[in-house]
């Protein structure tokens, strides 16, 4: 399992989400249709009717959000589907994952290179003050 988040994703986490899912976890649509990936979803949005997204989204549920987090394993996108309140705002919403995730897919994205360079600042501040320490413990053994 991915769970993923928001800026740990990487090209092969989106290829991943993107793809199909298994035919036992498709989401059925209340209008008869079963859907496999993001963008069969997108496509159901699209087109469905407001009373068949109502049967789906209440304030009390949301199966799309459900469906997204337990079996694409999307959280992101699974916590933007929470805020989207109509059809409308739901297809927009997935739409835009898919075209950020197409992106990330293809190498088109650009990483935060502030954490890239932070981590590597750490990761030589321990590395340098371990070999400092080392040294100066053979230095004072040899002295």
């Amino acid at each position: 399992m991915i769970k993923i988040a928001k800026n740990n994703l990487l090209p092969e986490d989106a290829n991943l989400i993107l793809n199909d899912v298994v035919p036992k976890h498709e989401f059925n649509i209340h209008m008869g249709t079963s859907i496999k990936n993001l963008q069969e979803l997108a496509e159901a949005l699209e087109i469905m009717d407001n009373d068949a997204f109502k049967h789906h989204v209440t304030k009390e549920k949301n199966d799309f959000s459900n469906w997204v987090k337990d079996i694409i394993e999307d959280v992101e996108l699974s916590n933007d589907l929470l805020k989207a309140k109509t059809r409308k705002k739901a297809f927009e919403t997935v739409s835009q994952r898919i075209e950020q995730l197409e992106k990330l897919k293809s190498g088109l994205v650009v990483k935060d290179k502030t954490n890239f360079f932070t981590d590597r600042f750490l990761i030589g501040l321990i590395f340098g003050l371990a070999l400092g320490f080392v040294i100066s413990a053979i230095i004072n053994n040899l002295v």
